[in-house]
């Protein structure tokens, strides 16, 4: 419903906030100190980051887009997403983790549910043991709804799916 104010058009919404759970690729500040306190727990781990990925070109192209409907994605992370992956219209977001960094790199695929305004301090679901160099994390558009966490190589259909079952995930090969 729109009104106008005082020369102002005020836009009333009724209903759920459409991009409640929108996708990105950039944590928030409560998911930021959510994955802190839990990796924190987890001796010799830490967040993978972009240069664990050695994928500067295809980081950088999707960034700028592939034309449509692969349109760009401006705050594109490898190893960082974030969406309603369960349906529940709460945000959630996955990380990746690198284990044990000094005796050999173990990736980590870490996932925490939204619960109302926070999030579970830990994660309802971990695969580990998979090698996510030249591999990335994507979520929403273009992909046909309901939307799924894509987790594989850049360009590739060789992916896994993150499926919701009950208050968890299983991963499941494309």
């Amino acid at each position: 419903m729109r009104k106008v104010v005082a020369g102002i058009i005020v836009v009333v919404w009724f209903g759920a906030w459409p991009d409640a759970a929108r996708a990105g690729h950039t944590l928030t500040e409560g998911q930021k100190r959510t994955v802190s306190r839990w990796i924190s727990s987890q001796q010799g781990s830490r967040l993978a980051d972009v240069s664990d990925c050695q994928c500067d070109d295809d980081i950088r192209q999707v960034r700028v887009g592939y034309g449509a409907p692969f349109e760009p994605v401006p705050d594109y992370h490898p190893y960082v997403a974030t969406g309603d992956f369960n349906g529940d219209g709460l945000p959630d977001f996955a990380v990746v983790v690198i284990s044990d960094p000094g005796s050999g790199v173990a990736y980590r695929l870490v996932v925490f549910n939204g619960m109302g305004r926070g999030w579970s301090a830990r994660p309802v679901f971990e695969a580990s043991g998979r090698n996510m160099t030249r591999k990335g994390l994507f979520f929403g558009p273009p992909r046909p709804r309901p939307y799924r966490l894509v987790v594989g190589p850049f360009e590739s259909d060789n992916t896994e799916i993150l499926v919701p079952t009950g208050e968890t995930y299983r991963l499941e090969a494309e």
